[in-house]
This record gives C-alpha cells, structure tokens and sequence, in this order.
C-alpha cells in the first residue's frame, strides 16, 4: 500500500483547478461546503467528516488522500502526500479518528480506526487502531479507552 507512485507530468490547468478549490475550501466558514469543495478537488471523503477551517489537504495530489466516516480533523492540520524528494504515497484516515489541531500528517502514513492524534504532532508512522499518538514525532501514547469510543 506504502509503495512510492513516480510523479508523473501532471495537466497545469487541472493542478491549477485543484490550488483554487483548495484555497476556498480552506478559508470556508461553512463545513459543509468545505467538505463539498474538497470532494471537487478529488479528495475522497466519507459521511459525518468535519474539517477545521485553515486545515490543508494536499492540493497537487487530492485523489491520494482518504478520509473514512466519522473522523474530525481540527483547523489547522496539515495532509501532504508528497515531499521534496518527489515520492508521493497515500494518506488513509481511517473511521472514527480524531486528528488534533495543527498537527501534521505526513506522505504514505495511515491512521487507523479509533485513533486520536494529539494536537501539534508530527505524524511519520503509521498509527494503529485504537491508540492515542502524540508528540513530535508523534509516539504511542496509550490504548484508547472503550468508554471514550
């Protein structure tokens, strides 16, 4: 799944399209119509989602980047699926997570179900179910509570 995609040529209008949507979404106050302006872009995007204003998905590569139902990502974080080295990897969030303001999700990293990401975290490996991660870079934590779920 964390294979690296080689960057391909990619069409100027349509990355260009996708910087402009992005932008709106990002400043949007509705969240509903940032949900919607994403989904434009090509992020795929799953039910009850809420997305903090001033967050950034990334905008050059939006089709790599999966959020499930039931996930809250806080204004401010940042989903970049590529880096300076040109590789360019996915990025799964999986139902029911929480990603905290401000932090960071960095290229090829899934977090799974149930997860909590604390705020102001750097994430560069993938989180597993069920924990909470925190820290820069984020670390394990703890196991998520069953009563908190």
């Amino acid at each position: 799944m964390n294979k690296p995609i080689a960057r391909k040529h990619q069409n100027v209008i349509r990355v260009f399209k996708n910087k402009i949507i992005c932008l709106i979404a990002r400043y949007c106050i509705s969240n509903s119509l940032r949900i919607f302006l994403y989904r434009f872009a090509g992020v795929k995007i799953g039910k009850n989602v809420f997305i903090g204003i001033e967050t950034f998905l990334d905008d050059q590569f939006p089709h790599l980047i999966k959020i499930e139902d039931n996930v809250v990502i806080s204004f401010r974080a940042i989903l970049v699926v590529h880096d300076m080295k040109k590789v360019v990897r996915p990025i799964i969030i999986r139902k029911n997570s929480y990603i905290g303001c401000s932090s960071i999700i960095l290229p090829g990293i899934i977090v799974g179900e149930n997860s909590f990401v604390a705020a102001g975290s750097v994430v560069t490996k993938d989180v597993l179910s069920d924990t909470v991660v925190a820290g820069v870079p984020a670390k394990f934590l703890k196991k998520m509570d069953k009563s908190i779920r």
